[in-house]
């Protein structure tokens, strides 16, 4: 996870060394998923250079770009970080209260996406580099401090252009959300009234949307809806998504849905539920690390060499909240790039790919190639960690049946 705050200023060179100015701006897509398209760049001339983030090679001490890099406008639909989001207003759901966004932070994997904004006292302190100082001081003192952040599906991007940032609160703006957030969004509300936001949407933004509910609320959903219903809904899944659906309902219900799918669906469905009747459970390995988002770097590194001393590997960190839900993950390699007082919640990825104990054992393998992962969470349905399997455990399983 980058902050403007970070890049804000830092010098701009090409490849071959040379030095073109400092980065002042990033520009994004006013749209669902804000896609950061252009670096702007302010160099000797009056003019800033709008370079297209596609020339853009690293972010380290310097941005680096490529010596051929081209220079494009500003496109209708695109804004800036700066002018358009930074120290702007934030109404909250009922109104009456206004807050500013202090810093945005920024997704930089697989690409840069703006994630949301920081409300609180951190993101103010970040511009001057006394973040990590003055949270040093209160972990002296006793006292904790958290950032307080808004992910980008609670802002209208539509507003951004008038220069306010606004929470959403209409329902027909709901398909305007990552599907990632809607289905967090979901899971608060009762059963029929997440069957109405889901029919305010396409069927497909609505099949990514129950893709990220936790397994019981999909169980839930998938008892309510009508099979050709259910059936519109697993057409538009990934394969393996929709099994781990399917298991979840009684063998009558699946059965129902199945016959409204096309054939192609039914072949590719059935020749994964053939292979579903090894439990994941039983591959579960219990020796995984957790720790708080906020805890540092420092803190975490002395909890591993205390406390997985019996374990036989560990590939990551995961991330909880205060009500213990799973809610990031890193890397050990991330983490040594990180200085002793950089908190988890600033370098974990957020995007987790999760099983459940109803996932079959060979999804769990298609999951762990697919994403290039060493390890995968188990999660109950209250997002609680209940362990990890590793490709230690799957690669043991699948040797067992050679």
């Amino acid at each position: 996870m980058l902050y403007f705050s970070d890049l804000k200023g830092k010098r701009v060179v090409t490849e071959n060394g040379t030095a073109l100015g400092r980065m002042t701006d990033l520009i994004f897509l006013a749209a669902a998923t804000p896609t950061v398209t252009k670096l702007v760049v302010k160099g000797k001339t009056d003019a800033p250079y709008l370079i297209p983030i596609s020339h853009l090679k690293k972010i380290n001490a310097a941005i680096t770009i490529a010596d051929s890099f081209t220079i494009e406008p500003l496109a209708e639909n695109e804004l800036y970080i700066n002018k358009n989001v930074l120290d702007q207003q934030i109404i909250d759901i009922k109104g009456n209260k206004v807050v500013r966004v202090n810093d945005v932070a920024i997704q930089d994997k697989p690409i840069l996406v703006v994630a949301g904004v920081d409300i609180g006292i951190i993101g103010a302190l970040r511009w001057f580099g006394a973040d990590e100082t003055f949270g040093r001081l209160l972990r002296i003192l006793g006292k904790t401090i958290t950032s307080q952040f808004l992910s980008w599906a609670d802002i209208q991007p539509l507003e951004l252009a008038r220069g306010q940032v606004v929470l959403k609160k209409e329902e027909h703006k709901l398909d305007k959300l990552r599907p990632e957030d809607l289905a967090d969004h979901l899971e608060t509300m009762s059963m029929r009234n997440a069957t109405r936001m889901l029919d305010l949407m396409d069927e497909s933004l609505a099949a990514d949307v129950v893709e990220n509910l936790n397994l019981s609320y999909q169980q839930n959903l998938f008892k309510v809806f009508t099979p050709q219903r259910s059936a519109k809904l697993i057409c538009r899944m990934e394969t393996d998504e929709a099994v781990d659906i399917l298991l979840s309902l009684t063998p009558r219900r699946r059965a129902d849905i199945m016959e409204l799918l096309s054939p192609e669906k039914q072949k590719e469905i059935h020749a994964l539920l053939s292979l579903s009747a090894t439990p994941i459970g039983g591959l579960i390995n219990n020796k995984f690390f957790t720790a708080h988002t906020d805890e540092t770097v420092q803190k975490i590194r002395s909890r591993i060499q205390k406390e997985t001393d019996e374990f036989s590997s560990l590939f990551y960190i995961y991330a909880q909240n205060r009500d213990h839900q799973l809610v990031g993950a890193a890397s050990l390699h991330e983490l040594l790039l990180q200085t002793n007082d950089t908190p988890l919640y600033r370098f974990m990825n957020p995007s987790l790919i999760v099983l459940h104990l109803t996932t079959p054992v060979a999804i769990a393998a298609r999951k762990m190639l697919k994403y290039q992962l060493e390890a995968l969470p188990v999660i109950d349905d209250n997002k609680h960690i209940l362990g990890v399997v590793s490709i230690n455990e799957l690669s043991d399983w699948m040797a067992e049946r050679m």
